[in-house]
């Protein structure tokens, strides 16, 4: 067998080894890694609760009020917990990366820094009409908002009509919404009405 032939031989020997290699190094790339409650958190651009924040003893007390209700606390609890116990609940939930709405919704609750309704949106880039009722700038906006509103069928919960006072009650309500924090019940649902009944960007869409 000539030198030549044993050299090719060898040659395609190392080549496919090398290929084998790359093959295997491929085969181990890990899939890519499934986003972490916290990850799906800061693309909502929540803020995460530093572990020093002074939020965390005002938080324990609001969790604590809701600590036998198991639709709000992570797990029931027959006493109250301590701030160190709320900061690892929520430091093994926010690395989960299953996504199941009710754990997401309690860590929403719990674990970021403390956010009204009109605070998030302005993460958004979304205006708020003022709702001084006295001397408002955006009359004729707040006007538009409340002349759709007795017809629409996506109302502010707990408002059914306007009555009389159209837009001084709506920019009233929407105050009143805009106010409500993470922890509260009702925040999400207020947070998709006041993007439609209480900001520029909500007047703008009747156009």
């Amino acid at each position: 067998m000539s030198k030549v032939f044993m050299a090719s031989m060898a040659g395609l020997g190392t080549a496919a080894a090398g290929g084998g290699f790359y093959l295997l190094k491929d085969d181990l790339k890990s899939s890519p890694a499934k986003a972490t409650i916290r990850d799906k958190l800061k693309e909502e651009r929540f803020e995460i609760l530093d572990s020093n924040s002074p939020s965390w003893e005002s938080i324990r007390t609001q969790y604590n009020s809701s600590r036998s209700t198991s639709s709000k606390a992570f797990l029931t609890h027959s006493k109250d917990i301590e701030v160190g116990e709320l900061k690892k609940l929520c430091e093994d939930n926010l690395s989960k990366d299953e996504f199941d709405p009710s754990l997401y919704s309690k860590v929403k609750r719990w674990c970021i820094t403390p956010v009204t309704v009109s605070k998030h949106l302005e993460k958004w880039s979304m205006t708020s009409l003022p709702t001084d009722n006295t001397k408002n700038s955006k009359q004729t906006e707040w006007t538009k908002l409340a002349e759709k509103y007795d017809s629409a069928t996506n109302k502010i919960s707990g408002l059914a009509t306007l009555e009389t006072k159209k837009w001084e009650n709506l920019a009233s309500k929407c105050k009143e919404i805009g106010d409500k924090k993470n922890h509260d019940d009702d925040f999400d649902s207020s947070v998709e009405s006041y993007k439609v009944w209480c900001t520029e960007e909500g007047v703008k869409s009747l156009n």
